[in-house]
């Protein structure tokens, strides 16, 4: 994963649209798994080497996320307050969409205070994934094993906005297989996209990197 700096101003002024909704949501009434008294269960290093060990049998999803995902699903309609925040947030997710010139939205997730999401592989979503990550204060990380030297990095948060951007490979592409998660000790999001796996998909994001990092 590579850490991009975030200098382009019409891209700052498209995330910063999303820092009301990240604000609006209420985590007490909100439906989702709420027990964080687990974190450690789901993102310690016994239960990285067991995912990893558990090759094709792992299906590429994380097992457990604590937070919420600001888009459209049956949970959301049982709260109507938060409707609006999906709708205006899949505006905005669109606009920096078409910004970025990316295939996907891949996640858009709001955690709270304590909110993880487990280690898991996106094996089965491959290609050039693009995350602008947010927090509050900057009191949480993404930690990932690098595909070619198995080493375990942990990449700090910073408070505000943070680009990174890798390639999440398939089981074909065993030296490309990103196993990552994630924990924050503060409000957090992650809006994520994504890039076709091929070279076009390589090309186009490395002329977005190019973009992001302009001032």
């Amino acid at each position: 994963m590579r850490t991009i700096p975030i200098r382009n101003q019409e891209l700052i002024e498209i995330l910063d649209k999303f820092l009301p909704l990240f604000h609006i949501v209420d985590f007490e009434t909100a439906s989702f798994d709420k027990d964080y008294s687990d974190i450690e269960q789901y993102l310690d290093e016994d239960y990285r080497k067991y995912i990893m060990s558990q090759g094709r049998g792992h299906n590429g999803y994380p097992a457990k996320m604590v937070g919420l995902e600001l888009a459209p699903k049956d949970v959301w309609s049982l709260e109507p307050y938060y409707n609006d925040v999906v709708d205006r947030a899949e505006t905005l997710k669109a606009e920096l969409q078409g910004w970025s010139g990316t295939r996907q939205n891949a996640l858009s997730a709001v955690y709270p205070a304590g909110g993880y999401i487990s280690w898991h592989n996106n094996a089965n979503a491959s290609g050039y994934n693009v995350l602008f990550t947010w927090s509050s204060e900057g009191d949480g990380q993404f930690e990932y094993v690098d595909p070619i030297t198995k080493e375990h990095i942990i990449v700090p948060d910073v408070k505000g906005w943070q680009c990174k951007v890798g390639y999440y490979g398939t089981y074909e592409e065993r030296d490309k297989l990103m196993y990552h998660a994630a924990r924050t000790n503060c409000l957090r999001s992650t809006i994520a996209f994504m890039f076709n796996p091929d070279e076009t998909g390589r090309q186009m994001s490395e002329m977005l990197i190019e973009d992001i990092a302009e001032s």
